[in-house]
């Protein structure tokens, strides 16, 4: 897959919205529920973006998918020393791409960026109640290493050791 990773901007930023509100509608459609659309917001975008969290995933001049990576999570992981790890969150694809790979690749992205930048670990967390996308971590090589309730979210928290 000719994936194309890049940081959001102000121009483009609401594409990762727009993304997650289709995620988020495909969820609940499903009875999963996994976020609430009304969160993803031009505000919302705009904070990802002057953090430099946001990024988007592009197949030739369409966004597909985005990602938000991170240098440190004191909400879901404080107890990891600053440095030591990246952190993802808010992955997501349009239904137009589903199963094709976006994912994946969004991931493998990830996973060289923090290694590339010298982490020792990338670490994410997901729904606890959702075998099939804790299963699609796992098969990443992600290690299941907890759970955690945060916020009223029961979830799984995993992590992938990218040193020796």
């Amino acid at each position: 897959m000719n994936l194309f990773v890049a940081p959001a901007t102000p121009e483009n930023a609401h594409f990762a919205a727009e993304i997650l509100i289709e995620a988020s509608r495909w969820a609940i459609a499903q009875g999963q529920p996994l976020w609430n659309p009304e969160q993803f917001t031009q505000e919302w975008a705009r904070g990802g973006v002057e953090r430099g969290e946001l990024y988007l995933g592009w197949l030739e001049a369409k966004a597909v998918g985005t990602i938000t990576f991170q240098y440190h999570d004191k909400a879901y992981w404080p107890e990891v020393p600053e440095g030591e790890s990246a952190f993802f969150h808010k992955l997501a694809v349009r239904r137009s791409v589903a199963g094709m790979g976006v994912s994946r690749a969004l991931v493998a992205w990830a996973i060289e960026k923090a290694r590339t930048e010298g982490k020792s670990y990338l670490r994410m967390d997901t729904h606890f109640e959702r075998p099939k996308l804790r299963s699609f971590y796992e098969s990443l090589g992600f290690q299941d290493v907890g759970e955690k309730t945060v916020g009223g979210f029961h979830l799984a928290l995993y992590e992938m050791r990218l040193t020796p």
